[in-house]
């Protein structure tokens, strides 16, 4: 199993612990609140006994609908906490292979105008060095004003220029990738 698909089914494979973990929870907190609403239609009952039958079957089916709801956005949450997850494991990912990532960045670097600044992330500045990008910069032709770093994202660039930003770095570009994708993405990790 490559590298890609062993990631993938560690990904589902916490997805699917977590969703379970989720639903029984939800499970729990659903049975309680039935339970809760029993003893509410119990007590009525004996009170009003003409009237509880029909105001029982009420109370246990806007508390049943309020504890399916409530299970429902716990397991959404789950999703998005898992879906969240996988992006972040993404950007750890392709910044694994040292050289893929520099070849990224060098086409990254090739949308930068001549005098613009390129900041980098503080994780990357061992590997992405201001010599590298230099030299990169040099061979697309580009002259580069000077070089920063910045612990405000992940990994990728930001290309500062005169008036105009390009935010390049992997959470953006993997944000992009999220919004178009994230159903299939939803599809693959929980088989829906």
């Amino acid at each position: 199993m490559g590298g890609k698909e062993a990631i993938i089914e560690k990904i589902k494979a916490e997805a699917r612990i977590k969703a379970n973990s989720t639903l029984e929870e939800g499970a729990k907190k659903a049975n309680d609140e039935i339970e809760i609403a029993n003893n509410d239609a119990k007590i009525y009952k004996e009170k009003n006994m003409a009237e509880s039958y029909e105001e029982r079957s009420n109370i246990l089916k806007r508390k049943e609908t309020v504890a399916n709801l409530e299970v429902k956005k716990l397991f959404l949450q789950a999703k998005k906490e898992v879906i969240d997850k996988a992006f972040k494991e993404a950007v750890a990912a392709i910044k694994k292979d040292e050289a893929s990532y520099k070849a990224l960045v060098s086409r990254m670097i090739s949308f930068a105008e001549d005098g613009d600044e390129i900041v980098v992330a503080k994780a990357d500045e061992k590997v992405l060095t201001e010599k590298f990008l230099t030299e990169t910069a040099k061979k697309c032709g580009k002259e580069i004003k000077k070089f920063s770093v910045s612990d405000a994202f992940e990994g990728g660039i930001v290309l500062k220029g005169n008036g105009v930003d390009k935010n390049l770095t992997l959470e953006n570009e993997l944000t992009a990738v999220r919004n178009e994708y994230e159903v299939e993405i939803a599809d693959i990790l929980f088989g829906e």
